[in-house]
């Protein structure tokens, strides 16, 4: 777990969003009609991994609680609200969890509540949470489960964004950020970084496709959405190997079953009254 906490900790917001004060005014007014807290709300998508291009929607998810006494209602509180705007001519994304539905996917050590918590653009926190709820997650890491959630994303991205003997740049970091974080996950046995650049720090500085992924990262900070850039054959074979690779190494670990009182506890300590 220190090892963990010391990636969390040592994380600060990297900068403040043109459009944060209209996304606080979203969250503000989603909270309020709705009756919930919100506990922490953060930035994700390319935005959060560190390499979005000029025209990149905002993706803003949050965790939130009900009263308490919702829960004690003969019909379940929602779990999940979404909302897509168009404010000033940026997209913003809105998705926010509930506090025991995300807990849920903690105990199955889903990679999501891990990213979430590491985000470098944070919009809104209660004091404490974020570094809690972390914390408690360390007890439920499990990296085959990650390494397969990560392998998953990065096979399915590999058949999108391909046109000929090319392919969407955007599509091309769809694949290799998951790639990189289950690398992580299967050599250190810890929770990969959400941003990509300690990822790509995985790979030594002289190879060609650390060098090649390098270019081509300049080139997407400055593309549109839209752009395209040739299949790289280097890259294409390094991605073929390592899946390969990880899979491997997935299937030869073991899954223990979690002790979930920990959840519960973290759940009825965070409720609102």
């Amino acid at each position: 777990m220190t090892s963990q906490m010391t990636q969390m900790t040592q994380m600060t917001p990297q900068m403040t969003p043109q459009m944060t004060p209209q996304i606080l005014h979203h969250l503000h007014q989603t909270a309020r009609r709705e009756g919930f807290q919100i506990l922490y709300a953060c930035e994700t998508g390319s935005r959060g991994w560190g390499f979005a291009s000029p025209d990149s929607d905002f993706d803003v998810r949050y965790i939130f609680v009900h009263p308490q006494e919702r829960y004690l209602s003969v019909f379940e509180p929602p779990e999940q609200f979404t909302q897509m705007l168009e404010v000033d001519g940026e997209v913003l994304d809105f998705s926010g969890w509930e506090l025991s539905k995300l807990l849920r996917l903690l105990n199955k050590s889903n990679a999501t509540p891990y990213e979430w918590l590491q985000s470098p653009i944070v919009y809104q926190e209660v004091p404490g949470f974020r570094e809690a709820l972390f914390s408690l997650g360390a007890e439920y890491l499990n990296p085959r489960t990650l390494i397969h959630h990560y392998l998953g994303i990065c096979h399915k991205s590999m058949h999108t964004g391909i046109d000929g003997d090319q392919i969407n740049i955007k599509k091309y970091f769809y694949v290799l950020r998951p790639l990189l974080a289950a690398k992580w996950a299967a050599d250190k046995r810890t929770v990969p970084p959400m941003q990509f650049r300690p990822l790509l720090n995985q790979l030594d500085e002289s190879t060609t496709v650390r060098q090649l992924v390098e270019e081509l990262w300049v080139a997407k900070e400055q593309a549109k959405e839209g752009a395209f850039t040739p299949l790289l054959p280097e890259i294409q074979h390094f991605v073929a190997e390592e899946m390969a690779r990880l899979r491997e190494l997935a299937d030869a670990m073991e899954s223990n079953p979690q002790n979930t009182a920990p959840l519960d506890q973290f759940f009825r300590k965070w409720l609102t009254d």
